[in-house]
């Protein structure tokens, strides 16, 4: 028998003290390796979510592989954005793509997550074609991204953990060319299921074919919202 739908609501609590769990392996990592970090905040918080995440990563790809894999795999093509992706968790899918992917550009400005990230593109034979930039959204002007340049922006549960999410789909929005896809996986507060449009608004936009993750409730408290947006030619 399953769990009530009720105890979902003790998802993001559940999620929190895993993240926690990682606080004490993290400390003593950098006392052994780089105990500067320890002064700072900022390179505490992502030698933190890099250890987190080293762990969490797979497990949150296990959940949502059967709604990413066809998502990415039927909508990605040339040159590709991918925002935040982790360890590399999804890298993969790029490989099984290889036909319609000429070039992926890795968006993740946190150091930590690099290295495991470099070993999965390699893994996946996509050595040349997977570029890392080490930058946040905000920032790619300054390393020679130029703007309507890109056929497809992926982002994969990555809005949701960055501050002003609207601000950074406004940055985003000018290196999609015209006709271009954005494809979407993101966790959505509940009330906004059918109003999610309103965080792309800073762009104009040709088709907009967004949907709530499939089975999920009202008692669910980390709902997500997919699909793909194109923008207008």
């Amino acid at each position: 028998m399953g769990l009530p739908p009720q105890l979902t609501l003790l998802r993001p609590l559940l999620l929190l003290s895993y993240s926690a769990s990682y606080v004490p392996i993290t400390i003593f990592r950098l006392l052994t390796s780089s105990p500067s970090k320890l002064l700072s905040w900022s390179s505490f918080q992502h030698a933190w979510f890099g250890n987190f995440w080293s762990w969490f990563g797979g497990v949150s790809r296990e959940n949502a592989n059967a709604t990413v894999s066809p998502l990415v795999r039927a909508n990605v093509s040339g040159i590709v954005l991918d925002i935040g992706p982790g360890s590399g968790e999804w890298v993969y899918l790029y490989a099984a793509t290889a036909n319609k992917v000429t070039k992926v550009y890795g968006v993740k400005p946190n150091p930590e997550h690099h290295a495991a990230l470099r070993r999965r593109v390699q893994a996946a034979g996509l050595k040349g074609i997977y570029e890392i930039l080490p930058v946040g959204a905000q920032d790619l002007g300054s390393v020679g991204l130029e703007v309507e340049s890109v056929d497809t922006i992926v982002t994969l549960q990555t809005l949701c953990s960055c501050p002003g999410p609207q601000d950074i789909i406004k940055s985003l929005y000018p290196y999609l060319k015209k006709g271009g896809t954005w494809l979407v996986y993101e966790h959505v507060k509940t009330k906004y299921h059918d109003h999610l449009v309103g965080y792309w608004q800073p762009g104009d936009w040709e088709e907009v074919s967004l949907r709530a993750g499939e089975g999920e409730g009202p008692y669910d408290t980390i709902p997500h919202s997919l699909g793909t947006l194109v923008k207008r030619k």
